[in-house]
């Protein structure tokens, strides 16, 4: 019996080893990295309204659930199978193909949800397993736009808004062949072309903007974006039919696309803003003088649906002032307050008014160099600064029924953590539902009382803990195990180091290859992005860091990534010190990363390589032309080459304009630098890339030709800013090949 047992635990042993000897491969990384090899996670988990009763998405035998528990007793129930789900949606829509996965629900009450199937909306009745029609768009139906209280759709088609309300299918506008529309029931606008838009996100999507409909809190109006684009010129992007691999439907010759595209110190597009009165059936404009090519941001309506307010920028964003609107008539009313500052300003946030007094709302701003919570009344008198500390809150998740108490997420103070505090309102102090670092998304019920808290960190996969609000632990929902535990383990360290000025710490992540032996010299690749509004280090699941980059310290390298100034979550001067010069203190920050690789006895610093994306591909490209004696391979994808190519709201916002900064546009222009370049380069871009413009490589490989300077070039034909779907294993594998090769 004991030789048994001791074979059973040798052949157990080396079942374990083998496991542990797999190797990630590109495909894996590619498609499963946010489906089977992501921590487990309970899928839909989300509150009941005014109930103490949380739902998520289980499986039993294979076929995914509804279940419910309840927060006192920790009680589970199934409320319904997906076999029933489908039987009940087929059998109202005719459907012959079975559903396999619930859509996205909405809880209205405890025994009904909605849901988005096909651009419309239905109502599940729990008890009667029934569900009925809310209202509907048509399939060619883009921007929807749910308003719960009374049931309307917006949504828009060739660049016009619609709201449906109660609408059967048959009622919904029908759209010819040539664009015309026949049914006109559910138009609220018709002037909608190419180079006029309505209901559609402004701005180039800056500023937080992320749609063009705001519904009134009672749903009586709706208020939208309508943006004129005639005044600036067309940008052409070549057609080409990617997904037609058998050739037969090919245009010869090609066409173009046009696209309005507004670079850096040209003309702007302008921007208005509209209400639509329902009962009235009127359009009105809300009356936003000044300059028409100002930035018109942060809608948001007063609770009683009185008043509007738009935070408006200027051109040149260094002021911001929060103006209050007639809700009724657009008629301006008065300035709230003005926010100034001589780099930039940049709301991103709409205003958040407190249930229990709606005569005050919370701000967000940057004003004292982080980004905190300020309490206002309606008359724009500041009441008092809610929080403080080198640290920036990033949203509010929510208020108790009485106001006396809010809870908010923010950042550690060296940002690499996101914990959630509550905040007592009367005396302003904080603590933090659960306050293990690492990366918390936090869900809170109605009442305040209860908290859903899910933590991943580099040691913790995902972590689903029940709490109540004043950080008592209740229950563990769930401990999900590592999911790549089956494959060779790579150690990841994060850390930080001094700048080379010694002024700030760096966040540095590194990767190290299995079985790393410290007296072996290894190759590095550095990941790097380094532009604004990004961080790649964070105390998340593997560091934060794309799983292609563990494969890669799998098969011998060393990854390496700094979040250098100029990046998010560290304070507003940390961020804006790049202003007016991209690219010169963001590479000083990440040479400084270099000469602490090199200084690491197990580096070979004859084989450092280096790559990134757009942002990122402009800091590539950069570092292997203004530093060529550092990098031996570098890879750049959707690489942003000369900045005055690129758009006026991002661009300005950081750099001025080129007519305002020439020395620092021209310090930036990597045509420039073409010259110097002397290790590998593969540039990538995608051909209708209608973020940072194919023009961009493709003046760089123009330049290189130019000086006589060898570089790679691959492009994706059809792409826009970044390869999606099943091309993206063709563009990694790509990468990975060309580090192989040259590294």
């Amino acid at each position: 019996m004991k030789k048994l047992t001791f074979l059973f635990i040798l052949i157990l042993n080396h079942l374990v080893v083998f496991a542990q000897q797999k190797m990630l491969s590109v495909d894996e990384v590619v498609m499963k990295q946010r489906s089977s090899l992501a921590p487990e996670r309970l899928a839909q988990l989300q509150w009941i309204p005014q109930s103490n009763q949380f739902t998520y998405i289980g499986k039993k035998e294979g076929k995914e659930v509804l279940i419910v528990e309840k927060a006192e007793t920790l009680v589970k129930d199934t409320l319904l199978t997906i076999d029933e789900f489908s039987m009940v949606v087929r059998n109202l829509l005719k459907n012959e193909k079975p559903i396999t996965k619930f859509p996205a629900i909405t809880w209205i009450n405890t025994s009904a949800f909605r849901f988005l199937y096909n651009n419309s909306c239905y109502f599940f009745d729990l008890n009667g397993k029934t569900i009925s029609l809310l209202a509907s768009a048509p399939k060619e139906a883009e921007d929807l736009d749910f308003e719960p209280l009374t049931n309307k759709l917006a949504y828009t088609i060739n660049n016009n808004l619609f709201v449906n309300v109660n609408g059967k299918p048959e009622d919904v506008p029908v759209i010819t062949t040539d664009g015309q529309v026949v049914n006109k029931k559910d138009m609220i606008t018709n002037d909608g072309t190419y180079g006029i838009v309505n209901g559609k996100a402004v701005h180039r999507n800056e500023f937080g903007i992320n749609k063009g409909t705001f519904f009134s809190p009672k749903g009586t109006r709706i208020a939208y974006y309508k943006l004129y684009e005639g005044m600036v010129p067309d940008y052409k992007l070549m057609e080409i039919n990617s997904n037609d691999s058998n050739h037969k439907n090919l245009t010869r010759p090609t066409s173009f696309q046009s696209i309005k595209y507004p670079m850096a110190g040209n003309k702007s597009h302008e921007a208005h803003v509209y209400i639509y009165d329902f009962a009235r059936k009127r359009n009105l404009e809300v009356v936003t003088t000044g300059d028409a090519e100002q930035y018109l941001t942060n809608i948001a309506w007063s609770l009683n649906e009185d008043y509007l307010y738009i935070a408006i920028v200027n051109r040149a964003q260094n002021e911001m002032t929060m103006n209050m609107y007639d809700g009724t008539t657009g008629v301006f009313i008065k300035t709230l307050f003005t926010e100034t500052h001589p780099k930039y300003v940049e709301p991103e946030k709409p205003m958040v008014f407190l249930k229990s007094d709606p005569n005050k709302f919370i701000w967000f701003s940057e004003r004292d160099g982080y980004n905190h919570l300020y309490l206002y009344n309606h008359k724009g008198e500041l009441l008092n600064q809610l929080t403080k500390g080198k640290n920036a809150v990033t949203d509010i998740i929510g208020f108790d029924p009485k106001g006396t108490f809010l809870i908010y997420n923010a950042t550690s103070e060296d940002g690499l953590s996101k914990i959630a505090y509550k905040l007592d309102l009367k005396t302003l102090k904080s603590i933090a539902i659960n306050g293990l670092e690492g990366q918390h998304n936090t869900l809170v019920n109605d009442e305040g009382t209860y908290a859903l808290d899910q933590l991943s960190s580099t040691s913790i996969p995902r972590r689903v803990t029940l709490f109540d609000t004043k950080g008592r632990e209740l229950s563990l929902l769930l401990n999900a195990k590592n999911p790549i535990g089956d494959y060779k383990s790579c150690n990841i360290k994060i850390f930080s180091i001094p700048s080379t000025d010694k002024l700030v710490k760096l966040n540095c992540r590194m990767i190290l290859p299995p079985g790393f032996d410290s007296t072996k010299k290894y190759p590095v690749i550095v990941y790097v992005y380094g532009g604004p509004h990004a961080q790649m280090i964070t105390n998340n699941w593997l560091g934060g860091a794309d799983m292609w980059l563990y494969m890669m310290a799998q098969q011998g390298y060393i990854t390496f990534t700094l979040d250098n100034r100029g990046s998010m979550n560290r304070g507003l001067e940390f961020e804006n010190a790049i202003h007016r010069h991209f690219g010169k203190i963001e590479m000083e920050d990440q040479l400084a990363g270099v000469s602490y690789l090199k200084n690491q006895k197990y580096i070979d610093p004859t084989r450092l390589g280096v790559f990134g994306w757009s942002f990122g591909g402009f800091m590539s490209t950069g570092l292997m032309t203004k530093t060529p004696e550092t990098f031996k391979v570098g890879v750049a994808g959707g690489a942003v080459i000369d900045w005055r190519m690129y758009e006026i709201m991002y661009t300005e916002r950081y750099m001025d304009s080129p007519q305002e900064n020439p020395d620092g546009y021209a310090d930036a222009d990597l045509t420039n630098y073409a010259k110097n370049l002397k290790g590998r380069l593969l540039l990538i871009h995608g051909t209708n890339d209608n973020v940072v413009l194919w023009q961009h490589t493709l003046t760089f490989l123009k330049k290189c030709v130019d000086e006589g300077v060898q570089a790679d070039y691959f492009v994706y034909p059809g792409h826009e800013h970044n390869v999606l779907g099943p091309d993206r294993v063709h563009l990694m594998k790509k990468i990975t090949i060309y580090f192989k090769d040259f590294l």
